[in-house]
């Protein structure tokens, strides 16, 4: 049974359940049963529901700039107009004082977070087949510059003037805990800038910015639709896969993890560069092992915390 207030959403902010269902209902039209909180959400706070026989979420920002006003309904639109499957976008408002930091109501998508299946090898490699041909399908939607899409069209001319300054940002609060010196953050970014640049020829196109199992949902006939475009970001194809490969390799044996991602690959169709994403791969998995370095610290999952640690320290010839 729900509570009658939700607290934390945000800073210090508590909102009344009877305003999110009153706001879902003036959003759909129809009176809403059954809502529920999806546990295990860390970065907003998600409540499924039901209305007029159909299933739905509400997601209450934790945020008020991220996601970037306009980004997901330009998301959704492109992605409609380019036949990409997707949840049905029934708001995104950011006016409800009620709720200041936002909210999201879209229909919810069939099936079974992929995260949530225990699939034998085979079933595993027809997954990652089926993602790499719709990855493929999306990575070739242009977007202009690159960054923060916002209503669909980024800020910086190329990926390395992106990350010149998304690194420092990214990685302060590793210099105020201590975890890493100056020097050698500047190292790395280096290392990474020099990579970049090599690349910087490479479109801006759209990335889904968060690709993982939980976010691919597996319907009955087996075909998938990717949830959660919170993180969209307009990014070379090789960053948004790099994503998806730093994952695997945290999650998997490095004998799972070369066969799903070598799968993947195999199956990913591109005609920019594909031969030389190793190069890329690599240099792009040590800003995102640091950008997620502080985030699971921050919710105290010290064993993810000290996986990427590790593989950092591996990076650098540490023990």
């Amino acid at each position: 049974m729900l509570t009658e207030k939700i607290k934390d959403i945000g800073e210090n902010m508590t909102i009344d359940i009877k305003m999110i269902e009153q706001t879902a209902e003036n959003a759909l039209g129809a009176s809403i049963d059954n809502i529920r909180q999806i546990e295990n959400v860390t970065n907003n706070t998600v409540y499924a529901f039901e209305a007029a026989d159909r299933r739905y979420i509400i997601k209450l920002y934790r945020s008020r700039d991220w996601p970037e006003n306009g980004k997901i309904p330009f998301v959704y639109h492109t992605l409609s107009q380019n036949s990409i499957p997707h949840a049905e976008l029934i708001a995104f408002s950011r006016e409800n004082k009620n709720i200041p930091n936002g909210y999201l109501i879209e229909g919810a998508v069939r099936g079974v977070a992929a995260d949530k299946i225990h699939f034998d090898r085979q079933q595993e490699c027809k997954l990652y087949i089926k993602l790499a041909e719709q990855v493929s399908r999306i990575h070739v939607i242009p977007i202009r510059n690159f960054g923060d899409i916002g209503d669909g069209e980024a800020d910086y001319d190329s990926i390395l003037s992106f990350f010149e300054e998304e690194f420092d940002e990214r990685t302060s609060d590793l210099l105020e805990m201590k975890l890493f010196s100056e020097s050698e953050l500047m190292n790395m970014k280096a290392v990474f800038l020099d990579v970049l640049d090599q690349f910087n020829d490479l479109p801006p196109v759209l990335c889904h910015g968060d690709l993982s199992k939980k976010n691919i949902m597996v319907q009955e006939s087996g075909d998938i639709t990717l949830i959660d475009w919170d993180d969209a970001m307009s990014y070379n194809w090789m960053a948004d896969v790099s994503r998806l490969t730093f994952w695997m390799k945290m999650n998997y044996s490095k004998e799972e993890y070369e066969l799903f991602r070598n799968i993947f690959l195999e199956h990913y169709q591109t005609d920019k560069r594909k031969a030389e994403y190793s190069t890329f791969e690599k240099a792009f998995h040590l800003y995102i092992a640091l950008d997620s370095l502080v985030y699971f610290l921050s919710i105290g999952d010290k064993i993810m915390g000290r996986n990427i640690r590790n593989y950092l320290d591996s990076l650098s010839g540490q023990k």
